[in-house]
């Protein structure tokens, strides 16, 4: 799909502070020499500075210039209609992918879980709790539910990575698409998840599937808005 020019130019800045061509406090060129730069209006010069401002990563200075902030956060972007595991979104922005606090644990199924899940009467649930981190920053804490007659005894506390792959690569399940439900949330039940990701997050509810339409497990997770920002491109139907 294609990125809008705005979200083009704010990620090859971010690029240029990141590998040090631009540094914590230097002065960016006149919004007219980068538009040119660029080869866009000065109008979508401004999108891009407005984004990277919004996110702390410029600031601009009333009549002076815009500045590369001293404290610029971590951020990484992606557009929802691409299915792609936390593990390999963090690797694609060049950052190290780590994960801690693993958990896996049998529970009883909610009620919500069951109806997803398509659970038998007496079922249980294999739970999946883990942390991912780019660069050591908390970036998401999810909880990934899967049927005990499919998870099975395949999951242990030393499992690490993309799970997608692994379902495809050691259990050959192949996750074709996801039907995803995005929450915000105010106040989390679970302590654990504020305490690592911070508290402006979003929740992702993700109930997965394989080529057959049948669901494989049903995830929950937790987003740190402040570093994952999330994109979807609209279109007019209506138009001529």
């Amino acid at each position: 799909m294609k990125r809008f020019l705005y979200v083009n130019i704010a990620e090859d800045i971010r690029k240029k502070i990141k590998y040090g061509y631009l540094n914590p406090g230097d002065k960016l060129p006149s919004e007219i020499e980068l538009a040119k730069e660029y080869r866009v209006s000065r109008s979508t010069l401004r999108e891009a500075i407005k984004l990277l401002q919004r996110e702390g990563i410029l600031i601009s200075k009333d009549g002076i210039g815009t500045y590369v902030s001293e404290s610029a956060p971590l951020i990484m972007e992606n557009f929802l209609n691409n299915l792609i595991s936390i593990g390999d979104l963090i690797k694609s922005f060049g950052f190290e992918d780590t994960q801690s606090h693993m958990k896996v644990y049998k529970s009883s199924p909610r009620n919500e879980w069951r109806e997803k899940l398509n659970l038998g009467e007496r079922e249980g649930v294999t739970i999946i709790e883990r942390l991912r981190e780019a660069n050591g920053v908390g970036i998401s804490y999810s909880f990934h539910i899967f049927p005990e007659s499919i998870a099975q005894e395949h999951f242990d506390e030393n499992f690490k990575g993309s799970l997608i792959k692994y379902l495809k690569e050691v259990m050959n399940i192949e996750i074709a698409y996801s039907l995803t439900e995005i929450c915000a949330v105010e106040d989390t039940e679970n302590e654990k998840v504020t305490h690592y990701i911070g508290k402006k997050i979003l929740l992702f509810k993700q109930l997965h599937f394989d080529k057959r339409d049948t669901s494989i497990f049903y995830s929950l997770d937790y987003m740190n808005n402040n570093v994952l920002k999330f994109f979807i491109r609209r279109e007019n139907t209506f138009s001529s």
